[in-house]
């Protein structure tokens, strides 16, 4: 066959033509590949098919940030493939959590710093200590940071002494995060010192990343700013002049408006404080001596003495709602509290937490060879509202001095465990308490069980399958039809 006729013939129309045609079928497939990948990392076109929508954020936070109108920044300090493929369903849903912000509001960046690799990105920001896995969230001159780990709701096993993820809180850390540093509303809170005060510096980071203006003020010498709405006031050693407690009447009082609180902390360390003692009464409050010792193992943060006991929540009604009620709180080498009264002139006592029935008082004076007997064991109070409070008209108004039986409860191995509950009770009354619009709260995400539909080994199947197999069929029942074909 001469050439000029072979290019002419019908076999090579046909064929050009089936060329081409798969050309243009495999370079639309590549482009509409490219496409699909470039529109699903800039905008949320993935479909959860999870039961609880475990990898999609929520309606309350999709709300509020598609509101944003400032820039935010948000940095995860590590590499992208260290969430991705931990083989952790956990650190997965955090990326993917954390990437739909981008998704929803082009006013927010999401970027991945590896500071191991790029050391000096921390350099730019000294006042704070970042490490390898927190997401800082910045927007102008405003920071808020999240660890990893305050990403999950963990649960300890008393048996084994082992932490495990129960469930994911993401969606509501990151959302607070970015209110954080875009909300214009600010609550100040004071700390009080001028009498050998407990320092808490974990106190002070807790309120802070909670989006807290922390302001000391020193009884002894400064005026208390009215505009501060929350006082703390941790386990003084010395007892303030009497007349520096009008201070604190006037500021609670607030010309009989209310609407102010205060937290005083007890410690077992502290000498006789006589003024602070009138002062606590005369609120319906009083600390005894000695210290509160369990004598229920179950009652004791495992591997740790019998002073440092967990406590019960007397109160259900108020500053429990979206806590897990079978975390408790601890207070450790606690001091006894004792109510007064339940309701005088204007007063009000209520017991938020307490020992268990099982507690007993050490006294203060107990010989080496102390013992309990059965008749020392019993309730003890642990933390106490007690509450000034007044109708004007049908308006309730209200003051709080809350009342903890030990400043421990603010230590920094307390506030940042997950296995007990005081960073999180403590964030609750505070929101509560000061009426703050900028927090959200989030049903987190349980990622246990079967829900996912499926396991690693069979994700890993599938993806094998996708992306092996199925093409290697296609190519194979081409070469096929092409031979045929051309040995037709």
């Amino acid at each position: 066959m001469k050439p000029g006729s072979f290019l002419s013939s019908k076999r090579f129309k046909f064929g050009a033509v089936s060329t081409a045609i798969s050309v243009i079928f495999i370079a639309l497939i590549v482009v509409v590949n490219v496409v699909a990948t470039v529109l699903t990392d800039k905008f949320p076109l993935t479909i959860d098919l999870t039961p609880n929508s475990a990898f999609a954020l929520s309606e309350e936070s999709i709300a509020y940030v598609r509101g944003v109108t400032q820039p935010v920044n948000v940095y995860v300090l590590s590499r992208e493939s260290d969430l991705e493929n931990t083989g952790n369903l956990y650190y997965t849903q955090v990326k993917r959590v954390i990437d739909q912000y981008a998704q929803y509001n082009g006013n927010i960046t999401v970027s991945y710093v590896d500071i191991v690799k790029d050391p000096t990105f921390t350099t730019k920001y000294p006042e704070l200590s970042l490490n390898y896995g927190d997401v800082l969230v910045e927007s102008g001159s405003r920071r808020r940071t999240v660890s990893m780990y305050d990403m999950f709701n963990v649960s300890y096993n008393q048996q084994t002494g082992q932490q495990y993820i129960r469930s994911s809180k993401a969606d509501e850390m990151m959302t607070s995060a970015i209110m954080g540093v875009t909300s214009d509303e600010i609550v100040t809170v004071g700390i009080l010192s001028g009498h050998e005060e407990e320092e808490s510096p974990a106190l002070r980071t807790l309120l802070e990343k909670n989006n807290f203006q922390v302001v000391d003020v020193n009884l002894q010498s400064d005026e208390i700013d009215p505009s501060i709405e929350v006082l703390f006031w941790n386990a003084p050693k010395r007892d303030p002049d009497g007349s520096l407690f009008q201070k604190l009447d006037d500021y609670l009082e607030n010309g009989m408006n209310f609407g102010k609180h205060m937290f005083y902390t007890a410690s077992s360390e502290q000498p006789d404080l006589p003024n602070v003692s009138a002062f606590l009464e005369e609120w319906g409050v009083a600390v005894d001596g000695g210290v509160v010792a369990e004598t229920n193992s179950s009652n004791v943060l495992s591997f740790t003495s019998p002073f440092f006991c967990t406590v019960e929540y007397t109160d259900t009604e108020d500053y429990l709602e979206r806590l897990s009620q079978s975390i408790r709180v601890t207070m450790p080498f606690g001091r006894p509290l004792r109510t007064l009264f339940d309701a005088r002139s204007g007063y009000e006592t209520k017991v938020l937490l307490s020992y268990s029935p099982t507690s007993v008082v050490r006294p203060a004076d107990a010989a080496e060879d102390w013992a309990p007997t059965e008749d020392d064991l019993g309730e003890v109070p642990a933390m106490v509202r007690a509450q000034r409070r007044r109708y004007e008209g049908t308006t309730f108004l209200a003051s709080n001095l809350f009342i903890l039986s030990s400043s421990s409860a603010f230590d920094q191995n307390v506030l940042e465990s997950k296995s007990v509950n005081n960073a999180d009770y403590l964030m609750s009354i505070l929101n509560t308490v000061t009426e703050r619009e900028d927090v959200i709260t989030i049903a987190p995400k349980d990622l246990s069980g079967d829900q996912l539909g499926v396991s690693l080994l069979q994700a890993g199947t599938i993806a094998v399958i996708m992306v092996v197999v199925v093409p290697l069929a296609i190519i194979v029942i081409g070469l096929v039809i092409w031979i045929r074909r051309r040995h037709k």
